[in-house]
């Protein structure tokens, strides 16, 4: 099977600054970092970041080589969920990750990594038609 370039990695941090968690701007600091950090081109990143109250929140910021987006939960534990989607070779998504650990003062991760192109946990499977 070919390799394709790129990846996804999901991962849950626990145990999260909540001070860092809870700020929508700092949450979009580190994520711009981690983009940049993928490989995404200066000034090519957007964001957009949504506050739930009265805690949590969702951001995403995309590119066109890279993406990452967190979710949080301060009520569980102080953690969060990121997804962090790569489109180059050459970059080493598993220091982003550790920077974003490190961003938000995570004491935990759990992560799952996904080459694309290659072989992995999670298989695909084909939907035939179906008669109804």
């Amino acid at each position: 099977m070919e390799t394709v370039p790129g990846g996804r990695w999901v991962a849950e941090i626990y145990g999260c600054d909540l001070d860092v968690l809870e700020n929508p701007k700092m949450v979009e600091a580190a994520l711009l970092d981690a983009v940049l950090r993928l490989g995404a081109p200066k000034d090519s990143a957007k964001s957009v970041v949504y506050k739930f109250h009265p805690q949590g929140l969702s951001a995403a910021v995309v590119s066109p080589v890279a993406a990452v987006m967190i979710h949080t939960w301060p009520e569980d534990n102080a953690s969060a969920t990121l997804d962090l989607y790569f489109y180059r070779d050459g970059v080493d998504p598993e220091e982003v990750l550790k920077g974003l650990s490190r961003a938000f003062g995570a004491k935990e991760e759990s992560a799952f990594r996904y080459w694309r192109g290659q072989d992995h946990a999670i298989r695909r499977r084909s939907f035939g038609s179906q008669g109804g």
